[in-house]
């Protein structure tokens, strides 16, 4: 039987090895925070990191269409990202970034799956890390099959959502220190411009106290101009995707009025010709 290696075509050109969208991308493509990340979640204790392969897919080929951080390691392809957002359709789309990374992987060799043995590929593990403002709890499985129209057994994918909200799987949290400081990074951005401050100061602020506190401390002194500039993007569209889900709410409120309003004038026409023909009736 044959197996999937990372092609070498694809190494060089559909891995994210240089573009980083978003702090929590860029701080798990490095490979000892990933390896970090990855025994925290599956309570291992691997040590070299260089057993590890980044294999995330490029973000200018797929444009916001792919998981933030795909990993290779122990016969497995893990997929993270991380979401303000609980979406339910996580499997859906955790579904497409594994054929779309596994295509990534495979390059040229993706001929090799018309031929007749069997052609082993990386077992899927897809994690969705939630940092959203909405309750949520500790961790939630969202299965593939949920969206299905009509029933369909032995076809499966499962999205682990597990909440690094502060206080929450601390013991997950203590195992990851990177995990942890990108969590309470964004909470002490979160809470500072609750109390008034403009993005830009807040995370400025968190930032700094993040650096006092000897939290990311290495990684935001090296990257601190980067990491606030993917700080306030990542914001700017988290305020950019509420916008919109208030103007769909509002759209939705408002063709409810025009359809209750529909209602009320159906039913005032319906009383108005009932009474017509009681007065006819009472007229013969």
């Amino acid at each position: 039987m044959g197996n999937v290696t990372v092609s070498d075509e694809k190494k060089g050109a559909d891995t994210n090895r240089e573009i980083k969208n978003s702090v929590f991308c860029d701080l798990f493509s490095d490979k000892k925070n990933a390896l970090s990340l990855y025994n925290a979640i599956n309570g291992t204790d691997y040590n070299d990191e260089n057993e590890l392969e980044i294999a995330t897919i490029d973000e200018v080929i797929y444009m916001h269409q792919k998981n933030d951080v795909s990993v290779l390691f122990d016969s497995k392809l893990t997929l993270w990202e991380h979401q303000s957002t609980l979406s339910y359709n996580m499997p859906v789309r955790g579904l497409m970034y594994y054929a779309r990374n596994l295509e990534g992987i495979m390059g040229e060799g993706i001929r090799k799956l018309y031929r007749r043995k069997v052609v082993k590929i990386p077992a899927p593990d897809y994690y969705v890390l939630y940092n959203g403002g909405e309750e949520m709890p500790d961790r939630l499985d969202m299965r593939l099959s949920e969206a299905f129209m009509v029933p369909s057994e032995g076809y499966e994918f499962t999205a682990h959502m597990i909440n690094i909200n502060v206080p929450h799987n601390r013991e997950l949290m203590d195992r990851c220190p990177a995990l942890s400081g990108y969590a309470t990074l964004i909470e002490y951005t979160r809470k500072n411009m609750e109390s008034g401050m403009q993005t830009r100061e807040a995370v400025d602020k968190a930032v700094e106290r993040c650096v006092s506190e000897g939290i990311l401390k290495d990684y935001l002194l090296k990257k601190r101009a980067e990491a606030v500039s993917m700080f306030l993007t990542e914001f700017d569209e988290k305020a950019w995707e509420k916008t919109i889900r208030e103007e769909e709410r509002e759209e939705g409120r408002e063709e409810e009025r025009r359809n209750t309003e529909r209602e009320r004038q159906r039913a005032e026409r319906a009383e108005a010709r009932i009474a017509e023909l009681e007065a006819l009736l009472k007229q013969k």
